[in-house]
């Protein structure tokens, strides 16, 4: 368990090194994080209420249940992260790019967000939803996905080779050029009620 952080956290921060530090529960409201990495650190219910995440890394860190309402969320890396609860659609929808590999993901909802071309590989992403999101050329390869729910998603292009327990309506979603491997590709089929022999 992390200690609670003792280190000063400014408005502004750039190129900024985190290590094994708690801020959980703590406002980060407002913040600016630029070039910053975090590792192994403790951000469970931690507020970023209107903050700005430029250009970091999150890696080995509980991001559970942290708000992000308004949040700025550019060009940022999460890596083997733990992220339960996380509504990431009431970031700034304009100003969203992250990455995601091998990461746990719970519960959170990335509705309409422009995710073009995000890499969600290795990824384990348990009762997620994606409805109204854009997710052209998105990399699924290697993620488990049970429970997880697409919904008039932009999949055109997007790597599902080798992930497993999605289930996909074609008619709900485009999926054009999208790369499904078997046998997980009926997974498409669940919406049909048919049976496959």
């Amino acid at each position: 368990e992390a200690s609670r952080t003792t280190l000063s956290v400014e408005l502004d921060n750039d190129g900024r090194v985190f290590n094994a530090e708690n801020f959980s529960e703590i406002s980060l409201n407002d913040h600016c994080f630029s070039d910053c990495s975090f590792h192994s650190c403790n951000l469970s219910k931690t507020l970023f209420q209107n903050a700005h995440v430029c250009s970091c890394i999150f890696a080995g860190c509980n991001l559970s249940l942290v708000a992000f309402d308004g949040c700025r969320i550019q060009n940022v890396q999460f890596l083997d992260c733990k992220i339960i609860g996380v509504e990431f659609f009431k970031c700034t929808k304009h100003f969203f790019s992250a990455n995601f590999e091998n990461c746990l993901l719970q519960y959170c909802n990335f509705s309409g967000l422009n995710m073009k071309n995000v890499n969600f590989s290795g990824s384990k992403i348990k009762e997620c939803y994606f409805t109204n999101t854009c997710l052209t050329g998105a990399h699924f390869s290697g993620t488990e996905l049970p429970g997880t729910t697409f919904q008039n998603c932009d999949l055109c292009k997007a790597d599902f080779s080798s992930a497993t327990n999605y289930s996909i309506d074609p008619c709900a979603n485009k999926i054009k050029k999208a790369k499904f491997s078997l046998p997980e590709v009926v997974g498409l089929l669940h919406g049909f009620d048919i049976s496959i022999v």
